[in-house]
């Protein structure tokens, strides 16, 4: 698998993130529930699509006699963390929904997560190829 053919899906993958986070950002300042729960929902879809990059992109090779990670791998354990990142926006959702007290807690890792994943994703895009 080729690094450039996993550009799209990472770009993608940003500039959700990117909505996301500005979506939960402007319903708190806005006072807005709506708009925290579409952002919400943009990390689930998010999760989909890193669930099926992971189904489909399985045919990575290490290059033999290499001293760094290939991008490729960094690409594919980015995708694994943004799957796990979705499910634990899954269940901040829930908690949203049943109207729990650690909704608000839920929310702001959410967020932190999220921040996280984002400088990753950017530091993974300007490696060199």
């Amino acid at each position: 698998m080729d690094s450039a053919m996993l550009l799209g899906p990472v770009t993608a993958s940003q500039y959700s993130l990117f909505l996301g986070i500005a979506l939960i950002l402007f319903g708190w300042i806005e006072k807005k529930e709506k708009l925290i729960i579409y952002g919400q929902v943009v990390f689930i879809l998010l999760g989909g699509l890193s669930f099926w990059m992971l189904l489909t992109n399985s045919g990575i090779t290490l290059p033999e006699n290499s001293t760094s990670i290939p991008k490729e791998i960094r690409i594919m354990s980015y995708f694994r963390m943004v799957a796990g990142f979705s499910v634990i926006s899954l269940i901040s959702l829930l908690l949203n929904l049943f109207k729990s007290r650690f909704h608000k807690a839920s929310l702001f890792l959410i967020v932190l997560l999220a921040l996280a994943l984002f400088f990753m994703v950017l530091n993974i895009l300007q490696l060199p190829k």
